[in-house]
C-alpha cells in the first residue's frame, strides 16, 4: 500500500498539492516491518499535518516564521499509538499558514488544489490531508480543527472530517493556532475510519467506543429555507434526512436561535488568541508572513480583554443552552458548508463572508462530523455537519453518536466512496494573487490605533484589505 501511495504521489502531487514533505525511505521500512507486527493500522500509509510533529521533520506549519526547535526530533503525543498499531507516515501535508487565511502564492510552497476542480479551493486549514484522502494518496491523516479546518476541508473535498469533543486529545507537539479552541481530529474516506484513528490514538481497544444506536436527530429551524444555503446544498440535505429517517432514525425540528451568536464568539476568540501567539513576531518579520494569514493575525489585536472574556463567557453560556437541545443518543444536523466549494479567489486575502456552520460549535467544544451527502450540479462535493453532545460526564458519548450516524447513513450512500479524476486534467488554472484588484487609491481605511500603533509596516495594500477585514468582523 505504501509503495502505492508514493507512486501515486508522483504522478498527481504537482498538481493537487497535497504532500508537503515526503519520508519515502523512512516510510517504505516502516511499511515492511507492519507487515511483520500487525496492527489494527498494519502498513495504512498516513498523512500529518504540518504543524504535528513527527520525528522524521520539523512542524512548519507552512509558514516562513516558526520555531526550528519546536519538538524537534520527537513525535506529538497522539502520533505515537498510530505508529504502535502499525500506520506508516508517508509525509507531511500542506496547510494554509499557521492555519488560518489563504495560501499566498508569493512563497515557494505547494499551493493546495480542489481535486475535483483545480480553479476550487480546497478549503482551510487541513487541506493537504484532505486532499490526499480524496484521491486515495493517503488512506487517512491528521488535522487539526480550530473553526472547521478539518471538516471544512473534508466538506469541499468529498471525504469524512472530524473535530473531536473538547480535551480530548493530547495537544502536545502541535502548534498552536488559537489555544483554548484547538484540537487535533481525523480525516478519512468515512466516519468508521475516522472511529478506528481516534480509538487508536486514545489506546482503547477497537470498537469500544460504540455505545448503542442514536435516538433522534434534530435539524436546526434557522437552517431551513435559508437564503445563504444554495439551493443545491439544501437539496442534498433534505434528501440525507430522509435517508436517515427511511433507516429509522427519528428527525425533528428545533429551534437554535443562537447560531450567529457561537459563530461571533468562536471567530473573536480566534483572532485575539491567533494574535497573542504571534504578536512577537509580527511586527520584525512582517514581510516572512504570507499577507492573507499576517492581515487575519493582527485584526486579533483590536480585542481587549474585556471584549475576550465576553466571548469567553458567551461561549459558556450558549454551551449550557446547546446542552439543553443536544443531549446524549441526540445530534443537530446541518450543512457542513452552506455550498460546494468556491472559486479559488482571495477576495483581498481577507476570509470569506459565508456562512461558518463549522465555527458555530467549536467555542462550545462540542464533537461535530462532516460527511459527504452527494454533489451540485458542477459535480462538486457537498457535505452534512452531525453534532453530537459536548464534553461533560459522559465523556465521547457525543462522538459515539455522531460516528454512529455517519457510519449508519454510509453503509446506505456511496458518496464518499467517490474519487475524482485527475487523468482529466489538463492545465493547471492561474491561483489569483490576493491584492489583484486592491484600489490603493480609494477611500483612506480607517484603521484604529490598536493597529496602526505597533510598529508594524503596513503597505497600502495591507491597510485597503485590513479596512475590508475589520468590516466582516464588525471591528469599529
Amino acid at each position: 500500500m505504501v509503495s502505492a501511495s508514493l507512486d501515486l504521489t508522483d504522478r498527481v502531487n504537482d498538481r493537487v498539492g497535497a504532500i508537503l514533505e515526503r519520508f519515502d525511505e523512512s516510510a517504505l521500512a516502516a511499511s515492511r516491518s507492519a507487515e511483520i507486527n500487525a496492527g489494527p493500522l498494519a502498513g495504512l500509509p498516513l498523512g500529518v499535518k504540518a504543524n504535528i510533529a513527527l520525528g522524521e521533520a520539523v512542524p512548519t506549519a507552512q509558514s516562513q516564521v516558526f520555531d526550528a526547535d519546536f519538538h524537534r526530533g520527537r513525535d506529538a503525543k497522539a502520533i505515537a499509538p498510530l505508529r504502535a498499531a502499525g500506520g506508516v507516515f508517508t509525509g507531511t501535508t500542506t496547510m494554509v499558514e499557521h492555519a488560518a487565511g489563504r495560501p499566498d502564492p508569493a512563497f515557494d510552497f505547494p499551493i493546495p488544489r480542489n481535486p475535483w476542480n483545480l480553479s476550487r479551493w480546497p478549503g482551510g486549514s487541513s487541506c493537504g490531508t484532505a486532499i490526499a484522502v480524496s484521491l486515495g494518496i493517503i488512506s487517512a491523516g491528521l488535522g487539526t480543527d480550530t473553526s472547521g479546518s478539518c471538516r471544512i476541508p473534508a466538506a469541499y473535498c468529498g471525504v469524512t472530517g472530524m473535530r473531536p469533543v473538547a480535551g480530548s486529545l493530547p495537544m502536545d507537539g502541535i502548534m498552536p493556532a488559537a489555544p483554548s479552541l484547538d484540537i487535533v481530529g481525523p480525516i478519512a474516506r468515512s466516519a468508521r475510519d475516522c472511529r478506528l484513528l481516534l480509538e487508536v490514538m486514545r489506546g482503547d481497544s477497537v470498537g469500544s467506543s460504540r455505545r448503542g444506536r442514536p435516538v433522534s436527530v434534530l435539524v436546526p429551524k434557522q437552517v431551513l429555507d435559508e437564503p445563504r444555503i444554495t439551493h443545491d446544498t439544501t437539496a442534498a440535505f433534505d434528501k440525507a434526512l430522509t435517508t436517515l429517517e427511511v433507516l429509522g432514525v427519528e428527525t425533528s425540528t428545533v429551534d437554535v436561535p443562537f447560531l450567529d451568536e457561537l459563530i461571533a464568539a468562536t471567530f473573536t476568540i480566534m483572532v485575539r488568541e491567533m494574535y497573542k501567539v504571534h504578536s512577537d513576531r509580527l511586527a520584525p518579520r512582517w514581510n516572512d508572513y504570507g499577507r492573507s494569514f499576517r492581515r487575519l493575525a493582527l485584526a486579533g489585536a483590536l480585542i481587549s480583554d474585556d471584549s475576550y472574556q465576553s466571548a469567553l463567557s458567551s461561549a459558556e453560556e450558549l454551551r449550557g443552552r446547546l446542552s439543553e437541545l443536544v443531549t446524549d443518543g441526540t445530534a443537530l444536523a446541518l450543512p457542513t458548508w452552506p455550498s460546494a466549494a468556491p472559486p479559488y479567489v482571495f477576495r483581498g486575502g481577507a476570509p470569506q463572508d459565508d456562512w461558518n456552520l463549522t465555527a458555530a460549535f467549536c467555542a462550545t467544544g462540542n464533537p461535530a462530523l462532516a460527511v459527504p451527502m452527494g454533489f451540485d450540479e458542477a459535480g462538486l462535493p457537498l457535505s452534512l455537519q452531525l453534532v453530537g453532545s459536548g464534553p461533560g460526564a459522559t465523556g465521547v458519548a457525543g462522538e459515539d453518536t455522531i460516528l454512529t450516524l455517519g457510519e449508519l447513513y454510509q453503509q446506505h450512500t456511496d458518496h464518499h466512496l467517490q474519487v475524482p479524476d485527475l487523468d482529466l486534467v489538463t492545465a493547471l488554472p492561474p491561483i489569483p494573487d490576493p491584492d489583484d484588484g486592491v484600489d490603493p487609491s480609494g477611500e483612506e481605511p480607517q484603521l484604529p490605533p490598536q493597529i496602526t500603533g505597533r510598529g508594524i509596516p503596513l503597505t497600502r495594500a495591507d491597510e485597503v484589505i485590513l479596512g475590508h477585514l475589520l468590516t466582516l468582523l464588525g471591528a469599529p
